[in-house]
């Protein structure tokens, strides 16, 4: 099956979006904004978009960008994530209709996790590596906490630091436009 336009704008949006928050640590609302506009209209104009299983119109578009930013919005622990990749996955949830949206929030935060678990493992000084896997297995298998015997000064530092979730979205993005199928029917929804 061939890509829809809104995947194509959605995949070149996101793109865009991913390379300038690597180089400024920005997504801008002259993207945001009027990709989210252009999803409704092209959804409401088309009469629908087909997007694998739906057909995506003005109204289910709407609605996605509002659930994009609700879900987006809600938990934001200590204000880790800004307002601009917020904007970014209500953008993708307009283009996309709501069934890609939850696909492509599926994929963000098994990415989001990977990369959040990359940080903290690189983080951890050589010399402790093995004495750190002692402190994980302790506490998963045991319930114990060793971390006052444990210098984490470095794993603070790195769980503290701001990941640009740009280019997550991005391959959320490309993950729900391309891996939307085996992804439903992995999770079991064969009516997909």
């Amino acid at each position: 099956m061939g890509l829809s336009i809104t995947d194509i704008i959605a995949l070149v949006t996101t793109a865009i979006g991913a390379g300038t928050d690597l180089s400024t640590r920005k997504i801008y609302n002259w993207l945001t904004f009027p990709t989210a506009v252009l999803g409704v209209a092209l959804n409401g104009y088309f009469n629908g978009i087909y997007t694998g299983f739906q057909k995506v119109g003005a109204v289910e578009a709407a609605c996605a960008w509002a659930l994009a930013t609700a879900i987006m919005c809600f938990p934001n622990p200590g204000k880790r994530m800004h307002f601009g990749d917020v904007k970014m996955m209500a953008a993708v949830g307009a283009l996309l209709g709501y069934i890609k949206f939850l696909i492509c929030m599926f994929y963000f935060s098994l990415f989001y996790g990977l990369v959040a678990m990359f940080l903290i493992l690189k983080s951890i000084p050589k010399e402790q590596v093995k004495g750190f896997l002692l402190l994980l297995k302790s506490f998963v298998f045991a319930g114990v906490n060793l971390s006052e015997g444990f210098d984490m000064a470095e794993v603070d530092k790195a769980r503290k630091k701001l990941i640009p979730l740009g280019p997550i979205i991005f391959a959320a993005t490309l993950a729900a436009v391309f891996a939307d199928r085996f992804t439903m029917h992995f999770l079991g929804f064969t009516w997909y």
